[in-house]
């Protein structure tokens, strides 16, 4: 008998490429799509189940807006009341895809494998899995996974582990794909700004005026509310001055922002809270780290250990390293541990 896989499936060109290129290795493939409580979605399922439809699979969706709302929506904004910058695309994986959805598949669709339109490759050491870069190593998506465990990855498979972006893009050419552009933006936003999302969330007295202090302390102006400003940011502080100044800390209780020179960014350890580990990890083992998605490898020494915690010592300084985001450690190319900055 053939195995039968569900496919997280977007009607995106990722998830139709993996969907596609399953249906060709002779798998029953199944979609599987999901209603989060967005303006317009009944339009986007629709096409979805049309592209379901013109690839002869099955398809069913499911509601989780109730439980996406409570573990990515409320994370998201709570955490810039916190004064934290938050990165919902990992608790959405960590909380959604790898658990609510995988969940459904297997208990509910009597699924044998469980797959996705990430860039990702699963890998076996030693009788554990691990997430290894895929082959087209700029869109790789494991630090977006870095947060689910390994256990996570039993019966998932990465149709995209080792195909380039040329070629996806060659196998959905002429499909009426649901999402035609590429999108780094949180699905949720709706291409609002934040900060006009946040005043439908948060209460208006959190964009209160506020002061902007140097770092002497010394007030050098005003903003519009500090949980709208990132760490390293520049732009819309309203400040001006011969020398480039950037939000280098917060004070949410007293609503201040401070500004400084670059070089105020510079971090020389990182510490992350609540680990996922995918493997022990080792007082003095040099890892490589990225401290956002975009950010390029930093090499670090682990100087602290523990259930709860992990401190590593960059082996030069690290520019903006930001509470809230997910410090990823790698050996080489593999995962081996994440957790929360603080």
């Amino acid at each position: 008998m053939k195995k039968k896989v569900v496919v997280g499936f977007s009607g995106g060109k990722d998830s139709t490429a993996a969907l596609i290129l399953l249906k060709n290795k002779g798998y029953e493939v199944h979609g599987l799509t999901m209603k989060i409580g967005l303006n317009e979605e009944e339009e986007n399922i629709e096409k979805i189940k049309d592209l379901a439809n013109l690839l002869e699979i099955p398809l069913k969706v499911l509601d989780v807006k109730d439980i996406f709302k409570e573990k990515v929506i409320d994370y998201f904004i709570n955490s810039y009341k916190l004064g934290i910058t938050p990165n919902p695309c990992v608790i959405c994986n960590k909380e959604i895809k790898f658990k609510v959805l995988k969940d459904f598949a297997f208990k509910k669709e009597g699924a044998d494998l469980y797959a996705t339109g990430h860039y990702a490759k699963k890998v076996n050491i030693g009788g554990n899995f691990f997430l290894k870069e895929p082959a087209e190593k700029e869109k790789s998506q494991n630090y977006f996974l870095s947060m689910i465990s390994r256990g996570d990855l039993r019966n998932v498979i990465f149709p995209l582990a080792d195909v380039k972006i040329e070629k996806v893009k060659g196998i959905v050419k002429g499909l009426p794909l649901v999402n035609m552009k590429e999108s780094q933006d949180i699905c949720f936003l709706q291409h609002q700004p934040l900060t006009g999302y946040l005043k439908k969330h948060v209460p208006l007295n959190a964009f209160k005026k506020g002061d902007i202090l140097d770092i002497k302390g010394n007030k050098i102006g005003t903003h519009k509310g500090a949980l709208c400003f990132t760490i390293g940011q520049r732009r819309g502080t309203n400040f001006s001055s011969d020398k480039k100044q950037y939000v280098i800390k917060k004070d949410m209780k007293n609503n201040t922002i401070y500004l400084g020179e670059e070089k105020l960014l510079y971090s020389n350890d990182l510490i992350v809270k609540k680990p996922v580990f995918w493997r022990e990890i080792e007082m003095g083992e040099l890892l490589k780290i990225k401290v956002r998605y975009l950010s390029e490898f930093s090499e670090a020494h682990i100087i602290e250990v523990a259930d709860d915690f992990i401190k590593a010592r960059f082996k030069a300084p690290k520019r903006a390293v930001t509470p809230g985001q997910i410090g990823v450690f790698y050996d080489k190319d593999i995962i081996v541990a994440s957790g929360y900055i603080v």
